[in-house]
């Protein structure tokens, strides 16, 4: 069973300002949020972005390879849990592209809310 926190029962604010109360997007199974090459290359801009990378993703060894945020229990390793009540992301301003198609209000932010946890119901994909 994934890590959660307990089921949200307000909605969320849609300019994003509770998202860092929340934090139950970032709770979810390993290997659900990947790194496409664009977003590797946004850490690697980063000054200590090599090291970023290690410490914060894994490689799939099964082809083709995908790069996976990494899981600490189950949640993502790049959320700081250290002050409680407050989930922010340490790499938020290089954070993958999967995270940000979870806005606040999306079917993916809701589904988190309602679970307590990121679903296995979401698709990541760019609208056409």
């Amino acid at each position: 069973m994934t890590e959660s926190l307990p089921a949200g029962d307000r909605p969320p604010d849609a300019n994003g300002s509770d998202c860092v109360a929340c934090g139950r997007c970032c709770h979810h199974p390993p290997s659900t949020v990947h790194l496409l090459d664009t977003d590797e290359a946004r850490v690697l801009a980063q000054p200590e972005g090599s090291d970023l990378l290690r410490r914060l993703t894994v490689i799939d060894d099964r082809p083709p390879g995908w790069r996976f945020m990494r899981n600490t229990g189950a949640r993502c390793a790049a959320l700081d849990v250290s002050e409680p009540g407050r989930f922010p992301c340490r790499i938020y301003d290089v954070r993958p592209d999967d995270c940000r198609l979870v806005e606040p209000g999306s079917p993916a932010c809701l589904e988190a809310r309602r679970l307590g946890r990121l679903g296995t119901s979401v698709e990541f994909r760019r609208a056409d």
